[in-house]
């Protein structure tokens, strides 16, 4: 088992209060060992030690948690072989396979799937959003709104 260190609550100035700073571990299996990273933000103000906004699931029990930790508990478990599996939000960039993915294309989807196959004109608009094509070298690909 993984010993991850606490740390204390940075002083934030202004009206905003202190961050609580929770250590990565999961709280039904008691356990850090088995944490898989999903989301990982930065946090401003840090007048102390990096703090950063963190998403993760417990792949034993499947427990999800998300708060606010210090970074350098989080590079911890990002260290470990196989904490990083499918998917990871890291500052605003996606990750697959531990690498960044990158864009691919654009292009515009329809809103609008008809409940019949019958060729009806029902009056409605069509409506279209534009997204953005993500891919990873491996051929995973994803699609986000532009």
């Amino acid at each position: 088992m993984t010993t991850l260190s606490t740390t204390k609550k940075p002083y934030i100035p202004g009206a905003a209060s202190h961050a609580e700073v929770k250590a990565l571990i999961c709280s039904a299996c008691h356990s850090a060992d088995h944490l898989n990273l999903e989301m990982i933000e930065s946090i401003e103000p840090h007048p102390g030690d990096l703090l950063v906004l963190v998403s993760y699931k417990c792949m034993t029990c499947e427990a999800s948690y998300s708060h606010t930790a210090a970074f350098h508990d989080v590079a911890e478990v990002l260290n470990r072989a196989g904490t990083v599996s499918g998917l990871l939000q890291f500052g605003g960039e996606y990750f697959h396979c531990g690498e960044p993915m990158s864009f691919a294309n654009s292009s515009a989807r329809s809103l609008y799937a008809p409940m019949s196959t019958e060729d009806v004109d029902d009056g409605l608009l069509d409506v279209y959003l534009q997204t953005r094509v993500l891919q990873c070298r491996c051929g995973f690909r994803m699609e986000l709104p532009a």
